[in-house]
């Protein structure tokens, strides 16, 4: 019986332990997941400033450097550990090349966006925009965990 209280007694440790660790960067998870949701949301609205002809080329560029700005911050918004409470695939870490290339990728994305707006050019905006979104799609498929 004393047995049984011990290994039940450290079940009941590791569970705390665990759940203290995944609290523990619960504001990171959501500091990550405001930040994911912040780029799409800029991304939606470049897309409706850009119709080729009266483009605020202003706005869109502001959008697109608070984007790559995103993209250059996120890597240290995914500690490890950090997959519990999240949206994340463990792959992210165990990948974490993979991922970080692919944020990288899409940092890029915004950079040509950048210039497109920077040159008024609406097709390689529209170029742009539509690599960003094949970019967010494919790391969508290999690290989101609710895709």
């Amino acid at each position: 019986m004393k047995n049984l209280s011990f290994m039940s007694l450290g079940v009941v440790a590791s569970l705390l332990i665990g759940s203290a660790n995944a609290t523990d960067f619960s504001s990171q998870v959501e500091v990550r997941q405001s930040a994911f949701l912040s780029m799409a949301d800029n991304l939606r609205t470049m897309k409706k400033l850009e119709d080729g002809r009266d483009s605020d080329w202003e706005k869109i560029k502001t959008l697109a450097l608070e984007n790559a700005k995103i993209m250059v911050e996120l890597p240290t918004m995914f500690p490890e550990g950090s997959v519990e409470g999240s949206k994340s695939k463990a792959s992210v870490w165990s990948k974490w090349d993979k991922f970080e290339s692919g944020l990288h990728s899409l940092e890029q994305n915004y950079e040509a966006m950048v210039i497109a707006a920077n040159e008024q050019d609406p097709k390689a905006l529209t170029s742009a925009i539509k690599s960003a979104d094949r970019s967010c799609k494919s790391c969508h498929r290999s690290f989101k965990a609710k895709w």
